[in-house]
């Protein structure tokens, strides 16, 4: 009887059929879109919170469902002022040998290093605290290829946010020079 007991519950529900009415739909199954009411969060008091939608401190006030915390972690960064520089100091590693030298270059100004020239284009650190930081617009070409093996900003204290992806050279800002 209990291999049987699957069966007969199957066969059970399928003998007692649901209507549509009875299931909550009508005959021909309207929608009643019509009755639906849409309220844009910018057009007046919308919940209680004001106009213009809920803001970060609504949210935070609203009952804690275990998602609150994530609303408090958020976190706002300010955009750092920064200003040129005249020049730069780029230091070069050979992978291959190991040796390593710091390259010290003029706005516009070429340096070799092995197999490479590296060219700055530009070098700007945050205002009022030149040591902070460097962001260097950096141009490496290695002999014998046209396209540059680099090209792009790179940032002193994040050297590996946007790395010059080469098997032998390995190059990265240390500082601006300011005078």
């Amino acid at each position: 009887m209990r291999r049987h007991l699957p069966a007969l519950i199957l066969m059970l529900s399928l003998s007692t059929p649901i209507s549509a009415q009875e299931a909550g739909f009508g005959d021909d199954l309207e929608t009643d879109l019509d009755s639906i009411v849409i309220t844009p969060l910018d057009d007046g008091d919308v919940a209680g919170f004001g106009t213009g939608g809920l803001s970060l401190e609504d949210l935070q006030s609203l009952p804690n469902d275990g998602y609150q915390q994530e609303l408090q972690d958020i976190t706002t960064e300010l955009q750092e002022e920064v200003v040129s520089a005249s020049g730069a100091t780029v230091r070069a590693l050979d992978k291959l040998t190991g040796a390593v030298e710091d390259l010290s270059l003029d706005v516009g100004g070429t340096a070799s290093f092995g197999r490479i020239q590296v060219f700055l284009g530009d070098c700007r650190s945050p205002k009022g605290n030149p040591s902070g930081d460097a962001y260097a617009y950096l141009v490496v070409r290695v002999e014998g290829m046209e396209a540059p093996a680099f090209s792009g900003w790179m940032v002193a204290s994040s050297p590996a946010l946007n790395a010059m992806d080469h098997q032998r050279y390995d190059i990265w800002p240390l500082s601006c020079t300011t005078s």
